[in-house]
């Protein structure tokens, strides 16, 4: 049946295209790549595939649009995909939606069905769930919103956002969301009552049985203020309860750096405050930071001066004011020097201090280029690097390496290092 369907979207799909085909985008991308590992005596061989391929089409002046992405259900250890069937092929999303209002006169909205995309706030989102979804209701003083999830590991879910336009410089806005377990209520708003200060925050709790105090919850407040040019202070408070579920929380970023991150994080507390002061001076950039909830603060200076760019930062570890430890203390110093005409060189060193029971300094010398000199491999970088933290040979890391995208599109690469041996990469990836 699943395959019947996958069928079916990409001949309806194709066969509407020629109608619209002013508004047709059809792109792709089919990538493969080996790599070999050579560490002693052992000798590792990774091949590797990936095929994608989106198709979209947009009508009546852009105001409708559907759109469907396909790729590869399995991963293939081969080097290129072969022996597919339907069923290797995976939906990964699709949908229609269209612009306009649901009665004549009525309110502009767009309306979607397929594959939902709902972010009214990071802690209501909910994403690649097969629904129905209404957004973008303009009421004058107020914006509304509102979807449906087809059945999944938590039943049906319904979804309902309000956004209130009452006053200049202040954002409020609620959204609900109910599936067959919870119902989760989410408040958020943010306000710049004075010039150069935001203050914001955010509430989340889950409404299962009964209202009482006890309700697993989350809550946030936050104020950044410009203290003057270039310098800035944040201040804030966060909680969460034990057992508060990060369902319907957006997924955690790879940098762990985004607003709502801290909820997927191990955490020391459960609710604590938060500062944090940035300036730049004379040319000096300053910041320094203090997480009560992961009982961690940071200190740090960069700054650039005759090309060279120094940087220093501290990580603690603050359990209490008075078990002050340094985890981190990270610095270093680096400068791209030109050689000749056509080759320069970035050079580096890093210094970096762990504590703990095993305390280790280890330093780190590397060195990068990108050949310009001979035609034959223009843009052929060049790496290098030693690290080391005692005084004998057997700390002494080092690897070296080399990449090069060849005139006929082959992607190459080798990296020696001395504990992980020699690593051959190549590679071909083509988008259409």
């Amino acid at each position: 049946m699943k395959r019947m369907i996958v069928l079916s979207l990409i001949i309806a799909l194709v066969a509407v295209a020629p109608v619209s085909a002013a508004g047709l985008d059809f792109s792709g991308a089919i990538e493969t790549e080996i790599v070999v590992n050579k560490n002693g005596e052992d000798l590792e061989v990774s091949p590797a595939s990936e095929l994608s391929f989106d198709l979209g089409i947009s009508a009546a002046e852009d105001k409708v649009r559907a759109r469907a992405e396909f790729g590869l259900e399995r991963e293939d250890d081969e080097l290129m995909p072969t022996d597919i069937t339907l069923g290797d092929i995976a939906l990964k999303q699709a949908f229609i939606e269209a612009d306009g209002p649901f009665w004549y006169g009525g309110p502009e909205a767009t309306t979607r069905f397929g594959t939902l995309d709902i972010g009214y706030s990071p802690y209501a989102s909910l994403k690649d769930r097969s629904g129905i979804s209404i957004s973008g209701v303009d009421l004058d003083v107020a914006g509304l919103g509102a979807f449906y999830g087809l059945p999944g590991a938590n039943g049906h879910v319904l979804g309902l956002r309000s956004d209130l336009y009452l006053l200049d410089d202040v954002n409020l806005g609620a959204s609900v969301i109910n599936d067959d377990e919870i119902l989760r209520v989410q408040v958020d708003a943010a306000a710049a009552p004075i010039e150069g200060l935001i203050v914001a925050g955010n509430v989340a709790f889950d409404h299962i049985e009964g209202f009482d105090l006890k309700m697993d919850n989350l809550w946030t407040v936050k104020a950044d203020y410009e203290l003057a040019e270039g310098t800035n202070v944040v201040a804030g408070y966060k909680h969460i309860t034990e057992g508060f579920e990060p369902r319907y929380i957006a997924p955690k970023t790879k940098d762990e750096d985004a607003e709502h991150d801290w909820v997927h994080l191990a955490r020391a507390k459960d609710s604590g405050l938060f500062v944090g002061f940035e300036t730049e001076q004379q040319g000096v950039n300053l910041n320094a930071a203090y997480d009560q909830m992961f009982a961690e603060a940071s200190i740090g200076a960069g700054t650039e001066y005759e090309g060279f760019k120094f940087g220093v930062e501290t990580v603690l570890d603050v359990p209490a004011v008075s078990s002050i430890a340094t985890k981190t203390t990270t610095f270093g110093v680096g400068r791209e020097f030109d050689v000749m005409d056509g080759l320069a060189i970035d050079a580096k060193y890093e210094g970096k201090w762990t504590g703990g029971e095993t305390r280790t300094l280890v330093h780190t010398i590397g060195a990068s280029t990108t050949l310009g000199l001979v035609p034959a491999i223009d843009g052929l970088e060049l790496n290098a690097e030693v690290s080391a933290s005692e005084l004998n040979l057997d700390s002494v890391g080092y690897k070296v390496g080399a990449e090069f995208a060849a005139p006929n599109g082959v992607n190459l690469g080798i990296e020696h290092a001395r504990f992980d041996g020699t690593t051959f990469n190549a590679g071909m990836k083509v988008e259409f």
